[in-house]
């Protein structure tokens, strides 16, 4: 599991990633990075009711998607705040989609799985 410190936890935070970050989109997830003055990469992520209304079914998601993050974030091409959104169909998609796709939109080169 993804260290506390690097979760985005409050709305300013979000709200500035919205506002001046970049942005990629892909089928099943969505980021937006900042670059920020830290020694450490911090994640953020969305999956709201839209994406399915059991909570049992969003943490599932939620868990795999922040697993995936802890086996690339070393990797990451940049030191930045990242909010990941997921999208509708991500409830058809694989661990491996899932990751692929993240991979895709993070940047992330000659990656060794």
């Amino acid at each position: 599991m993804l260290a506390a410190n690097k979760k985005l936890h409050l709305d300013n935070d979000f709200d500035k990633i919205f506002k001046t970050g970049r942005s990629a989109y892909g089928r099943f997830l969505g980021v937006k990075s900042l670059n920020n003055n830290k020694n450490f990469s911090r994640f953020g992520l969305i999956l709201g009711t839209k994406i399915d209304k059991s909570a049992v079914h969003r943490h599932l998601l939620k868990r795999r998607i922040f697993n995936i993050i802890t086996k690339i974030e070393d990797k990451l091409p940049f030191i930045g705040d990242y909010v990941i959104i997921a999208l509708p169909p991500i409830k058809e998609a694989s661990s491996l989609e899932l990751e692929n796709e993240l991979i895709s939109l993070l940047g992330i080169r000659n990656s060794n799985k």
